[in-house]
């Protein structure tokens, strides 16, 4: 049993798993008082190999998707839930993990600010645009936020991410080409997990072999993308992995904004849309 726990609670560690599982779960960030966070290890029928991010862009999708989800149903703007559920910007304490919420706090005012977050976009004839955002602690280490433009087709519905800002605090960057780098290399290989990372079994078998019937995005459909990185004078984190978890919530929070359809699992198919 993983929980969110009492301060009393946390002092006791047969409550925590030796890694922090469920990633993305057991270190939500929110302040939600009565939340618990189960799971069960199963072995795959499958051969399976190591994701980048690993546990976390699963959870992460549907935490920060649900969020967006409250935000809807109880009619305020996503950016202000999110900066609501982590006031009073304390630190969260889950066994030996140490997170900042006012951390997380800055990452997303600093990628809402560049990227536009109030400012309206406008439907054109052809399609319909919108923004969305997500954030995540990685291993309570690394902070990110990102804000992303999307558009749907109005005919096909096809889903396209046009622009995306990515405001990242993983303490002292030390190397801040190397940090840009990163977050550019993560959002793009989650945005191909987002949109076209399916696998089909047929006869027992995989029937994607290769690149060339397992896309991932190219070029041409790379969006603009900017990174932030929130100066720190915490000690450096980790940053490989940390863009990749809040991609899939992000792009399915802006088709949201959109068309006012909620897509709930990945990829993101644009017949899963229905406009």
């Amino acid at each position: 049993m993983f929980g969110f726990p009492s301060a009393e609670d946390q002092k006791k560690p047969h409550l925590y798993s030796d890694d922090g599982s469920p990633w993305g779960v057991f270190d939500n960030p929110y302040n939600i008082p009565n939340l618990k966070a189960d799971f069960v290890p199963l072995n795959s029928p499958a051969p399976t190999g190591p994701w980048r991010a690993v546990e976390y862009p699963s959870s992460v999708f549907a935490r920060e998707s649900f969020v967006d989800e409250m935000a809807q149903a109880t009619a305020q703007d996503p950016l202000e839930l999110r900066l609501e559920l982590l006031k009073p910007g304390n630190v969260l304490v889950l066994g030996d993990q140490h997170i900042n919420r006012q951390r997380l706090m800055d990452v997303l005012q600093a990628a809402a600010d560049r990227g536009d977050w109030t400012k309206p976009l406008a439907h054109t004839p052809e399609r319909l645009l919108g923004r969305g955002i997500a954030c995540n602690v990685y291993d309570a280490d690394c902070y990110v936020a990102q804000v992303v433009e999307v558009s749907v087709g109005r005919d096909k519905q096809d889903i396209r991410v046009h622009r995306a800002v990515c405001a990242v605090d993983c303490g002292l960057a030390i190397n801040p080409l190397g940090v840009e780098g990163q977050m550019e290399s993560g959002f793009t290989w989650g945005l191909s997990a987002a949109l076209l990372g399916k696998i089909d079994f047929k006869n027992g078998g995989a029937v994607q072999s290769s690149y060339l019937d397992f896309p991932v995005i190219c070029m041409n459909q790379a969006p603009v993308f900017e990174t932030v990185i929130v100066h720190s004078d915490n000690p450096p984190g980790g940053i490989g992995e940390t863009a990749v978890p809040p991609v899939a919530p992000a792009v399915a929070n802006a088709v949201f904004a959109a068309t006012g359809k909620r897509v709930r699992r990945v990829p993101l198919q644009p017949e899963l849309v229905r406009l």
